[in-house]
């Protein structure tokens, strides 16, 4: 009834539609060229077809060395989450059946799933339920996304409109300062930081979907904080799967009017729901991202074989 093919360019259409519809911006060939062009990964990406040769569902991965030097694959790299994209639950199964096959082909020592609304119930896997991803519904109106947050985030939303700290700017031209930022923040994390090209290469591959928020501060002039946000039409999602601002603006509340301004962009866009990114249970990111009245949501982590 189906089979799991490796992908080639006459499933480009196929696949890019069943992405959009079905899928986010990560499944999408699109990232696939981010992911080849700016770390020169080797893609395994797997199209599941039925007998009338259409495409049913989608398998993106990334194969490479880890730290220990094991053979593994990722869907994906570089992403919070990756639910199997499938029209249908039989797909899904199928897709989960035919892991240890696909293991056994590419020589893998092991292979990681990152899911979010899906489970892995088949023998042999073992789960990490270590990260959640916080949802925010967003509406029509403002006001209704504000009185999700907390009374004390609310205040100060409130605080650094009214004392005009920031301006809020979607020039991509700011790439290059917000990049400074992000290098800087991630160094005093202990975090290493992909290249610029990297970053710029969303707006090369998915010039539709990406979204470059910057902070300027107003005394200054200077990009101080930002974020790149992705919109997907599929699930109407806006993501957040990169950003940070200078820590001497912290008492200005920089995250408060990043969130707040990443929050308008998704109700412009006509998006129901702001994807904050993944925190672990208990850290500092995950309270703060309850104050917004953001839903955790549990991810799973799933290594094929134990």
């Amino acid at each position: 009834m189906y089979r799991l093919v490796p992908y080639d360019e006459t499933m480009r259409s196929a696949w890019e539609s069943l992405a959009a519809d079905g899928g986010t911006p990560f499944h999408s060939l699109a990232f696939r060229e981010i992911l080849t062009e700016s770390f020169g990964y080797q893609p395994a990406y797997y199209a599941v077809m039925d007998d009338a040769n259409e495409v049913r569902g989608l398998l993106p991965l990334v194969q490479g060395r880890d730290l220990t030097l094991s053979k593994a694959a990722v869907s994906l790299p570089f992403v919070n989450h990756l639910d199997i994209c499938a029209d249908s639950e039989s797909v899904r199964q199928f897709v989960l059946q035919n892991l240890p096959a696909v293991r056994t082909m590419l020589g893998l020592d092991y292979i990681t799933l990152r899911l979010k609304d899906q489970a892995v119930d088949n023998p042999g896997w073992q789960h990490n339920r270590q990260h959640y991803t916080f949802l925010l519904p967003l509406s029509d109106e403002e006001e209704q996304v504000l009185s999700l947050s907390s009374s004390a985030n609310r205040n100060h939303i409130r605080k650094v409109y009214k004392n005009n700290w920031f301006a809020a700017s979607f020039d991509r031209g700011h790439l290059d300062a917000f990049y400074r930022v992000y290098v800087r923040r991630m160094k005093e994390l202990g975090s290493p930081s992909p290249s610029i090209r990297f970053f710029r290469q969303f707006f090369t591959s998915m010039p539709d979907r990406a979204h470059l928020l910057t902070a300027i501060a107003q005394d200054t002039g200077e990009v101080v904080g930002g974020m790149l946000l992705l919109a997907s039409s599929g699930d109407k999602t806006l993501y957040y799967p990169y950003g940070a601002g200078l820590v001497a603006y912290n008492n200005r509340y920089l995250n408060n009017f990043l969130y707040w301004e990443a929050v308008r962009l998704g109700i412009r866009l006509g998006l129901k729901t702001l994807d904050l990114g993944r925190s672990q249970a208990g850290s500092g990111t995950y309270r703060y991202k309850e104050q917004w009245g953001a839903v955790p949501q549990q991810l799973l982590y799933a290594v094929y074989p134990t």
